[in-house]
């Protein structure tokens, strides 16, 4: 069976290209913090992904197959304000409660880790909506090395930063790339660091390199 793993939030056709647009971006920040941690659970279902259509109109909450299996769609009534009127703080607020409908809908068709879902969401929000980790990292006590690939995924953009420490101390940092906040934009970017037969401390995604430190001048190059 399929791990649940994904879930993803659409405005339905009530709404303008621009403000579907907006929406599902915006999104992304919440609904990737929620399936990693959801992944850590390692939790099997007949679905894998949770597509979630938000609407406007008098439509009650609808839970079906979709055509492509193995996901589930939700249908949820959930009435907005202006998309291009919300502030941040009110755009997460909403992504929480619509959220927290659909997954409650969810584990009518599903079973579903509900409890743990709905507590990964009071998480986010009691961190005040930040969904940061560690991409890489790499430790040497042989050579006095520490190096951390730091990945930030905000409403506006995605992030991701190396550090590396000498004895300890900071010797230099590199934001690596910046996308919009996408997984099929900054996905090709989520990669490993290693040390080279060179002294180069190497952060690659397979055979794409995309940063080198030269351990012997403490520099990136």
């Amino acid at each position: 069976m399929p791990k649940l793993s994904q879930i993803e939030l659409y405005l339905d056709g009530n709404y303008s290209k621009e403000d579907k647009k907006v929406f599902l971006f915006k999104s992304r920040c919440l609904c990737n913090f929620w399936e990693r941690e959801i992944s850590k659970l390692k939790f099997t279902s007949k679905y894998s992904r949770i597509n979630v259509y938000v609407t406007d109109g008098s439509t009650e909450i609808r839970v079906q197959p979709m055509k492509v299996v193995p996901f589930l769609e939700v249908v949820v009534h959930y009435p907005l304000e202006k998309i291009s009127h919300l502030k941040d703080s009110q755009f997460q607020q909403h992504y929480i409660r619509i959220l927290e409908k659909a997954l409650s809908a969810a584990i009518s068709a599903m079973p579903i880790p509900l409890e743990q879902s709905l507590d990964i969401l009071q998480r986010f929000e009691a961190n005040n909506y930040e969904n940061e980790w560690v991409q890489s990292e790499k430790v040497s006590a042989k050579k006095s090395i520490e190096s951390k690939v730091i990945a930030t995924l905000s409403m506006h953009e995605f992030k991701l930063t190396q550090f590396v420490y000498l004895d300890c101390k900071l010797a230099d940092q590199l934001i690596i790339v910046k996308t919009l906040p996408r997984e099929l934009l900054f996905n090709s970017y989520l990669g490993k660091l290693s040390i080279s037969k060179g002294n180069i401390l190497e952060y690659k995604k397979g055979k794409s390199t995309l940063s080198q430190f030269d351990l012997t001048s403490a520099k990136f190059i």
